[in-house]
């Protein structure tokens, strides 16, 4: 269970030659894509449907941009594509393997982003539920707290699952300093931004961005439950190595999510049939 940093020319470090994981992703994309074309629908109404089990997709509680609704609501569009986006920057800074839990103060400041966003939660459920509240719930509000939410959460998850996930990573925290977490927050806020303005072309940009962090998100925990699961912590050495048994908990995590909507129609939370 190695856990010195690696590089390169690392010795021991396995670079996997085995391309069979990128056969996999491609024939898992084919398929996705023909379900995509032949079921019923438009694109928007079929990732609407998708993320029907994980959001209550409520319209005043949701963005409308040129009169289409925003397949999450806005907290939760801010949640998932905060963290989406994170994650991505974590990987373009070379923390996406990172294996250390960030500092104290680091990590008080992650978990104070999520918390700033529980607490705008809970004053606009109490409103919703008639109870006295603190402050008039806003959209506005609600999209930007969950974006800088969805920083603290990519910040404390990444490296919990990295170290059930790889063999090997890189002995550094997902964020080393405070000013870290603040360049992180910038494209966040920005997203939320341009949530808040509504410009019409970019409504698939920011629907994909944040039904790809939702997506993410469930891969992510799948991916450190079913390591744990069937005892294949620390089995992963390479990036190659990591696409096949990712792709298959991808398609796992969207059966999950179409099972959810499924599940909220027999409750009685509406939506369904597609």
């Amino acid at each position: 269970m190695g856990r010195r940093s690696e590089g390169p020319d690392t010795p021991g470090v396995s670079r996997d030659s085995d391309r069979r994981g990128a056969w996999v992703l491609a024939g898992a994309a084919f398929g996705l894509l023909v379900l995509a074309v032949i079921l019923p629908g438009t694109f928007l109404e079929k990732i609407t449907w998708l993320n029907s089990g994980i959001c209550p997709q409520r319209p005043d509680h949701t963005y409308f941009i040129e009169g289409r609704q925003m397949p999450l609501e806005a907290r939760m569009a801010g949640i998932f594509a905060g963290f989406l986006l994170t994650f991505l920057g974590l990987w373009l800074v070379g923390r996406g393997r990172a294996l250390q839990w960030p500092s104290r103060r680091v990590a008080l400041l992650l978990a104070g982003l999520v918390v700033i966003m529980v607490l705008d939660g809970l004053n606009s459920t109490a409103y919703d539920l008639g109870w006295p509240v603190f402050y008039q719930p806003q959209n506005w509000l609600r999209v930007v707290t969950g974006a800088i939410s969805g920083v603290g959460m990519a910040g404390l998850l990444l490296p919990v699952v990295n170290m059930t996930i790889w063999r090997r990573g890189y002995l550094t925290p997902s964020f080393r300093r405070d000013r870290e977490v603040i360049y992180a927050l910038i494209p966040a806020l920005l997203y939320a931004l341009a949530t808040i303005l509504g410009w019409g072309p970019l409504f698939w940009p920011l629907s994909l961005l944040a039904v790809g962090g939702v997506v993410l998100m469930l891969v992510m925990f799948n991916l450190l439950i079913l390591a744990i699961l069937f005892r294949k912590e620390n089995a992963v050495s390479s990036f190659y190595g990591l696409l096949a048994p990712a792709t298959l908990v991808i398609l796992f995590s969207l059966g999950q999510m179409a099972l959810f909507a499924v599940l909220r129609f027999a409750l009685g939370g509406a939506q369904a049939p597609l």
